[in-house]
């Protein structure tokens, strides 16, 4: 795997500067923690919630439309501040 280096050095929010050693110390902080069992590691979930309320998946329609009425949702979803996914889905 190829690695490239940032040409400007990254900064935590608390000055705290990314380089090779400060990575290598966070990486193994995590490591220690997390087989030793005094830490989880977990990611945030992918996608958007489910329309159900529960933990499973929505269906998802899709399907042609004229320009114009493309147009015409966009106005309308653009004039109450939604997408038009967000505004069909409430309906």
């Amino acid at each position: 795997m190829t690695t490239r280096k940032p040409k400007t050095p990254v900064t935590l929010t608390n000055g705290t500067v990314l380089d090779d050693e400060t990575v290598d110390r966070i990486v193994a902080e995590i490591d220690d923690a997390v087989l030793s069992r005094r830490g989880t590691v977990s990611f945030p979930r992918r996608g958007r919630p489910s329309l159900t309320g529960r933990a499973a998946s929505s269906p998802h329609v899709g399907f042609r439309v004229s320009p114009e009425l493309r147009d015409e949702s966009e106005a309308i979803a653009r004039a109450r501040g939604v997408t038009v996914s967000a505004w069909l889905g409430s309906r």
